[in-house]
């Protein structure tokens, strides 16, 4: 290690040479960074509902359509009106990308004037087709089994406008290839060349999905500007998956900018405060900057995109290169004050030296944090992890790197005298002299505390609620969620069933009683089944049910226009299936989406007396529920290994069991109060705050080792317990104090960002942060001072 620093130090031009030239390959990269907010962030990568849910969307087509609300003041079939909507639809029409829109102007109606079973098949009424009742197609549009609640809101105002877009054949094939061998790999199915295989194919996917992304933006700008020329008659408001998809990567982009900026600036007012010059400012900023950006080429290199999970990565990685340099320019002030008489590379020298050892074991206890994200099965958290194990790698290597380069070419920094004794830490030292045992009482009342929050704790979230109240994608998706029949689609497949139906009454009269009872949930919207067709059957054959040789007949006679609507997305005969599509509404907040699924399942199977397996639930909702119950098991399992492997890195680096115990237990504290403040304010686990417990445990861990590595180097002085708590104190404390401090409010930024998660990781971090900081600053000294453990 000398020698490489005696190498850097006096071929410093060289070095400095070799080292712009490795950090400009990779900012070089940066162009090739992504983002990313497709629906495969919220899903389990081996879910093998996934593989039949792509089946069925093969079958059926994809809900993944733009929904616009259409909302007036007064008739929505109004002539005005209704020539307002067909200019809006006919522009919306024009744009490269929309493959087709559907309104109330060209959907089938069957009541406006009243039908009769021949007339339903021999007349294809329609408004667009001018031959429509308008004074009764209000009434039917409020009232049909079809369109109430779901293309018309129940007061006659509110109307949805379906918008499909254009796929991409290709894609779609090579996304569901990689998708069913997903499936395989998750069951150990696939050999080693299928395995390369796909990797090749998930690569390809990423280009495709870019490719897809930037039409789609392109698209929905232009969706939003069609929109805007049109508010004048009407209240519009945009969403969909689609959008919500564009939105937050919109989010995530701005996010990353604007709050790296504002943690970049506070992190310059904050050291200025601390050190008072230029140097020691500019130095450690410039290093953080460098170390995030080479992170984000790096990402950019290995065409690894970020996503919601891992969007607040630039700002992690540059207060955690920060905490390195500000541990390094502490110490290099203290070695100066100390020793004035000493050579300017001795100095740096034995600053690098003195560090290496605890910087380097922090960094690996971080990365073994951040490593235990791989075990969580969702791919973004796996990805997540795998970006900050590589980032705080470069943070320590750059920092020490760059650190000796730097201050080389520099002349040596005259360093006032300044008070090692910082007034916060030495009153955590006196406090835990003194009231250290009140300490430990209190800590267990908190932990009691924490134990009732982490047994309410839960997964159960609205995704409506990850954005403001103020934001468009938050009042879209409350409009059509309580107006237009919810948002989130569940479906339910019957298997083999198709042929049956036209000739079962009883399996007819089954299919009425399910629809029936889904429609009554407080958590459903609106159910649409072949049972709707057979309500608007009914209606036209005077409220009686027609027999199964009348409906054979019929339903060889029913106009394609209407079939699309009313039989072929319900009813299968090709591939057996009957379908029903529920929508469920996100704004009801008693929504438990997994006791939901398991009353409906039940009711199906226990109720109607359908045998398990004759019937599937799946859909985004099921998949999304799938993805949130595994946070549960993968959190418990992430804690578990963390602090497992945390405890044998303990053991190697502090040569001593009870002390590798003492450290451990400070560092428990912030991920059980974490949770626990969660559970008793009601916040469930989502895919970013799963992340904190990780985080809060790598950051704060690095805290207990520093102060530990300083412990047992005082100690050796004068073996004094307490006398050398006193100076750790006022020594590497000083360096915690101000690494914390700086991540804290870094963190806290994030409060700003009009994210909810966001706003929630960065509250919740900074929380972690300043408890690991007290923990390690009062509960470790006092209980090396109670045991009094072998040094």
């Amino acid at each position: 290690m000398k020698r490489l620093y005696d190498s850097v130090l006096n071929k410093s031009g060289v070095s400095i040479a070799l080292l712009l030239l490795v950090i400009g390959f990779f900012i070089a990269q940066i162009p090739h960074f992504q983002l990313d907010a497709s629906s495969d962030s919220l899903v389990l990568e081996g879910d093998n509902n996934l593989h039949y849910y792509q089946s069925i969307k093969k079958n059926y087509g994809s809900d993944d359509y733009l929904v616009i609300s259409y909302q007036v003041k007064d008739n929505l079939l109004a002539p005005a009106q209704i020539n307002h909507l067909a200019n809006f639809r006919r522009d919306l029409q024009a744009i490269d990308q929309v493959k087709s829109v559907t309104t109330i102007l060209d959907v089938p109606l069957f009541q406006s004037p009243p039908l009769s079973l021949i007339d339903l098949a021999a007349k294809d009424i329609s408004i667009d087709n001018g031959n429509a009742d308008l004074v009764l197609a209000n009434e039917e549009f409020k009232s049909s089994p079809l369109y109430a609640d779901n293309l018309v809101s129940k007061d006659g105002k509110t109307s949805a406008i379906l918008v499909a877009l254009k796929g991409n054949k290709t894609f779609e094939n090579r996304r569901q290839k990689r998708n069913t061998m997903r499936v395989k790999k998750a069951n150990n199915e696939l050999s080693k060349e299928a395995l390369a295989k796909l990797s090749a194919i998930e690569k390809q996917v990423l280009k495709d999905t870019t490719t897809q992304n930037a039409l789609q933006d392109k698209t929905i700008a232009q969706i939003r500007t069609t929109i805007d020329k049109y508010r004048d008659n009407a209240s519009l408001f945009l969403g969909g998956l689609p959008m919500i998809t564009t939105d937050i990567i919109g989010y995530i982009s701005s996010d990353l900018i604007i709050f790296s900026l504002a943690v970049i600036g506070l992190m310059t007012l904050i050291l200025a405060i601390i050190f008072k010059g230029i140097r020691w400012v500019l130095m450690p900023i410039g290093i953080s900057i460098t170390g995030a950006l080479m992170m984000t080429g790096v990402l950019g290199f290995l065409g690894w995109k970020v996503t919601i999970i891992s969007s607040n990565f630039f700002s992690l990685l540059l207060v955690m290169t920060l905490s390195v340099m500000i541990h390094l320019v502490v110490r290099y002030r203290e070695l100066a004050q100390n020793n004035p008489d000493l050579a300017y590379r001795t100095l740096i020298q034995n600053t690098l030296e003195q560090m290496l050892k605890p910087c380097l074991f922090t960094t690996l206890t971080t990365i073994v944090a951040f490593g235990s994200l791989l075990i969580s099965g969702i791919r973004p958290v796996i990805d997540f992890g795998w970006m900050m194990s590589i980032g705080v790698t470069i943070a320590l290597i750059l920092s020490f790197v760059a650190f000796p380069m730097i201050m080389s070419f520099l002349p040596k920094p005259k360093i006032p005298q300044f008070k090692t004794e910082l007034g916060f830490t030495h009153g955590l030292a006196k406090f835990t002299e003194k009231f250290g045992n009140h300490l430990l009482v209190v800590l267990i009342l908190f932990i009691g505390a924490s134990a009732v929050g982490i047994n309410k704790l839960s997964v159960e979230n609205r995704f409506i609620d990850y954005f403001k109240e103020n934001t468009e994608i938050n009042q879209g998706l409350t409009l059509i969620d309580k107006k237009l029949g919810g948002t989130i689609p569940l479906e339910i497949i019957f298997d083999g069933l198709a042929e049956d139906y036209w000739y079962d009454e009883d399996l007819r009269a089954d299919m009425h009683k399910i629809h029936q009872y889904l429609n009554a949930l407080d958590e459903t919207g609106k159910v649409l089944s072949i049972d709707t067709l057979m309500q608007i059957l009914t209606q036209a054959n005077g409220n009686q049910a027609p027999n199964g040789f009348l409906l054979n007949v019929i339903k060889t006679q029913i106009p394609d226009s209407a079939k699309a609507y009313v039989l072929d997305p319900y009813l299968s005969e090709d591939n057996g299936q009957i379908r029903m599509v529920i929508r469920i509404r996100e704004t009801n907040k008693n929504l438990k989406r997994a006791a939901l699924i398991e009353k409906i399942e039940t009711y199906i199977s226990k109720d109607i007396g359908f045998q398990e397996g004759s019937f599937h639930t799946t859909g985004m909702l099921v998949l999304y529920n799938n993805m949130l119950q595994s946070l549960f098991a993968s959190q418990i399992k992430t804690i578990v290994v963390v602090f497992a492997m945390i405890f044998l890195m303990f053991l190697f680096i502090f040569k001593s069991f009870s002390l590798s115990i003492l450290a451990l237990i400070p560092n428990i504290l912030p991920s059980i109060f974490i949770l626990g403040i969660m559970g008793l304010m009601n916040i469930p686990l989502d895919l970013m705050t799963i992340t904190i417990s990780a985080i809060a445990i790598g950051i704060g861990v690095d805290n207990a080792i520093h102060y530990i590595h300083r412990f047992k180097a005082e100690f050796a002085k004068d073996h004094d317990y307490l006398a050398t708590m006193y100076r750790s104190h006022n020594s590497i404390g000083l360096a915690m104090f101000y690494t914390s401090i700086t991540v804290t409010l870094g963190f806290l930024i994030l409060a700003l960002s009009n994210f909810i998660p966001s706003i929630y990781f960065g509250v919740f971090t900074a929380i972690a942060m300043i408890s690991a900081l007290l923990a390690n600053l009062t509960l470790l000294p006092k209980l090396i001072l109670m045991v009094k453990p072998k040094i």
